[in-house]
């Protein structure tokens, strides 16, 4: 599906669905989970399996084990002991209790009631941390989709990031060859080719930005590239007038002027085919619906004016002023007709079309980039539903600020998103939520709902990933760029488990997955931000005794399809590494489905399978540094120490431009990803233990932008959301400043040796 095909797509289901369309219509077309019978029944903890375990005082679990070990001792000699706390298998007297898990009162009250519940008091700077505690402590683990999203969001980072410098240097030769075509043009003020010369010039500078952004200071200085360049340094928003109209000529035909010489000096360089190939590679990484840049690109230019000399014929000295305007105008006329260069997403603040000041979204001009950003999704998502998208009953609806539930509901097919956002659009006073957290003027009390439910019409479409196309669908990841695959896999976790415990079934539930989704949907954004257009508001030898796994046997499949498109592409760039640790990432995902298959159906796992539930990670320490054991470490790209490495992030999403007229200061949309923590799941009353996310969305005055350590620094402050604890997060927090070398909270202080 081309730009085009979207926007068209969008544009004909909303004429269908209307504009009238409430919030009640909204929840009543998408539902939330029916509770089962079950669920109304507070779960006894005291009677499930491994409960105790976990409520045990460790000081008192560790006396006990003293008093065994020494009956051991006295009836079976020293060398009998020696034997066993020597050996490498596991026995039940080589149990050392070290951390403590008890929940508090209102943490066991939502275990109860849900069958769910997650500590933030139990945090840990990683997943591989809470994994090894659990594994310390001869516990059941609970393997979460959390987990692997975070183990694959760092390996593709890094995997990223290898392309990128092997792609840089080369990206630097081929614009110098290209800058060297463009000089001789720009030299050349013969009459009747100094447009084109002026042209060439604008270009050059173009040109020379990118030589500057590459190697981190100004290449070289002029009045234009002086004025580019330090705006640039200031992170500001700024108003900068480049390939200016020379002498009357049109805007938009100079534009294109300067669109061909570029082509033309690409061609002439020899370095067309260079950065196609870049391009193509951007594309199979970071580019949503096989739609590319949300810009004309070079190559699609490139087939219009060079088979057909229309690019000779305008950058011939003896071409006239007139006729090169009509190969121009004739050019221009051409790309409309095809869709080519068609935006949807505004990549920068724009002022509302006076004309489109009726019951009309205002429309996107057409660009050209030389790799412009991408097309994604969650940003077409965003600005759809932001002003002056939204018309409500021929009104236009002044909200200028997007959600990431929004695209939990419209993306990821999070039907229990609906219901959040049916609140906020209900909601009208700051009392409406509670008084926990602020109402948030310019998104909330604002209906959207004709706007959301054409959005997820077109995108569950455009997927089309239901039930009986599963299992059909793996030809199309053959071309899917690894964005998509990642959303196809995100998408998979609001599907209804095969798995029919209660605890898999409820609302509570679908809550702690739409965290899961929103978590990882940061680390892609964040992972490629430099990529994705943004869009803008117009202005020890222990064990697992027991194991689980998320019970989505097609999200498991959808990763093992993500990693195997990474490692054709870690192919085709010649990266040996990366094919082969995609190669093992889909080969594990691969027997996490057949685990999750294996409890959903009551099936018994296979020797294998418990052997590989029982290794999930492992840690040994000695003196040249900890060793990560286990399958989990063996998922990061750069070593397996980097699964005990912290990693809190921030990436900017959306930008809502400043507006008088409505009142709205203007906002930055950011969206966090904290440190993991404990959740504890009751399925088929067995208790077990896994690390899942923490995700957080706020917003900063405009052109503030944080960094991860700014977010760092902010974290201790910082809320989750409302809806998070509101049903699966505990409310109770470590006091800020607490968590600490010196101080640690209570449950990560490891037993003394003389204990």
């Amino acid at each position: 599906m081309g730009g085009g095909d979207v926007g068209a797509a969008f544009a004909a289901a909303l004429s269908q669905t209307g504009m009238s369309l409430t919030s009640k219509d909204l929840v009543e077309r998408y539902p939330s989970c029916p509770s089962s019978p079950s669920d109304s029944k507070p779960i006894v903890l005291e009677q499930c399996k491994f409960f105790d375990l976990f409520d045990a005082d460790p000081v008192e679990a560790r006396e006990e084990m003293r008093k065994k070990r020494q009956e051991a001792l006295e009836t079976h000699g020293e060398s009998y002991m020696r034997s066993i706390m020597r050996s490498t298998r596991h026995h039940p007297l080589r149990k050392n209790r070290q951390y403590d898990f008890r929940l508090t009162r209102e943490e066991k009250t939502k275990l109860a009631a849900n069958g769910l519940v997650a500590s933030q008091r139990m945090q840990a700077e990683s997943f591989g941390d809470i994994y090894y505690r659990l594994y310390t402590d001869d516990l059941p683990v609970f393997v979460t989709a959390d987990s692997i999203l975070h183990a694959w969001h760092r390996s593709f980072d890094a995997f990223l990031i290898e392309i990128e410098t092997s792609f840089l240097s080369r990206l630097r030769f081929l614009l110098e060859d290209v800058l060297t075509q463009c000089q001789h043009i720009a030299v050349d003020d013969s009459e009747g080719h100094n447009l084109v010369a002026e042209a060439a010039d604008d270009i050059e500078d173009y040109l020379k930005i990118a030589q500057s952004l590459i190697t981190g200071h100004l290449v070289q200085s002029n009045e234009t590239l002086e004025t580019i360049w330090s705006a640039i340094q200031a992170e500001r928003t700024a108003m900068i007038e480049v390939f200016s109209t020379p002498r009357g000529e049109g805007d938009n035909v100079y534009q294109l002027l300067c669109a061909v010489v570029l082509v033309h000096c690409l061609e002439e360089s020899d370095a067309l085919g260079g950065i196609i190939d870049i391009d193509s590679v951007i594309s199979s990484l970071v580019a949503d619906g096989n739609m590319g840049a949300d810009s004309l690109s070079v190559g699609e230019l490139v087939k219009l004016v060079i088979p057909t000399n229309v690019a000779k014929l305008i950058m011939h000295k003896e071409t006239g002023a007139e006729e090169r305007q009509n190969l121009l105008l004739s050019l221009q006329q051409e790309i409309v007709q095809k869709g080519l260069g068609a935006q949807l997403i505004p990549g920068r603040p724009l002022v509302e079309d006076a004309a489109s000041a009726a019951a009309k979204p205002s429309g996107l001009p057409s660009s050209f980039a030389l790799l412009g950003q991408r097309f994604v999704w969650s940003s077409f998502v965003f600005t759809r539903l932001v002003y002056d998208q939204v018309i409500q009953d021929e009104v236009k609806q002044v909200r200028r600020i997007p959600s990431a539930v929004d695209v939990a509901f419209a993306l990821f097919g999070n039907n229990e998103a609906a219901q959040e956002l049916a609140r906020r659009m209900e909601a009208t006073t700051h009392g409406d939520y509670g008084s926990s957290v602020e109402f948030v003027s310019h998104r909330d009390g604002i209906p959207f709902a004709s706007n959301l439910i054409t959005l997820r019409q077109v995108i569950d479409n455009e997927f089309n990933d239901s039930e009986e196309d599963v299992k059909s669908s793996s030809g199309a990841t053959e071309s899917a760029s690894i964005s998509t695959l990642w959303l196809r896999a995100l998408r998979a976790l609001s599907r209804p488990s095969p798995n029919t415990a209660s605890t898999f079934h409820s609302g509570t539930w679908r809550r702690r997955q739409m965290n899961t989704q929103i978590a990882s949907f940061t680390q892609l954004r964040h992972d490629t931000v430099v990529y994705a257009k943004q869009g803008s508001t117009r202005r020890t030898m222990c064990e697992y005794p027991d194991g689980m796994v998320d019970p989505y046997p097609v999200f498991w499949q959808r990763m093992k399809e993500l990693a195997e498109r990474a490692k054709a592409i870690a192919e085709t760039t010649h990266l040996q590494h990366g094919r082969m640790l995609f190669e093992k990432f889909a080969s594990t995902m691969g027997i996490l489905e057949d685990i999750s298959v294996c409890q959903a159906t009551h099936k018994k796992l296979n020797d294998e399978n418990l052997e590989f539930m029982k290794s999930v990670m492992e840690e040994k320490r000695g003196s040249g540094g900890s060793q990560y054991n286990g399958w989990y470490p063996k998922l990061f790209y750069e070593s397996r120490q980097d699964s005990g490495k912290r990693d809190v992030l921030v990436v900017d999403v959306h930008t809502d431009s400043p507006s008088v007229e409505h009142g709205d200061p203007g906002c930055v949309l950011h969206l966090g990803v904290g440190d993991p923590v404990v959740a504890f799941f009751v399925v088929n009353n067995v208790v077990y233990a896994g690390p899942v996310s923490s995700s957080y969305e706020f917003m900063e005055p405009t052109d503030v932008r944080l960094t991860d350590e700014e977010f760092q620094s902010k974290l201790p402050s910082m809320r989750p959301p409302q809806w998070a604890e509101q049903s699966y997060l505990s409310v109770e927090r470590e006091v800020a400043g607490k968590r600490s070398s010196r101080n640690p909270p209570s449950w990560e202080r490891e037993a003394s040796p003389n204990q």
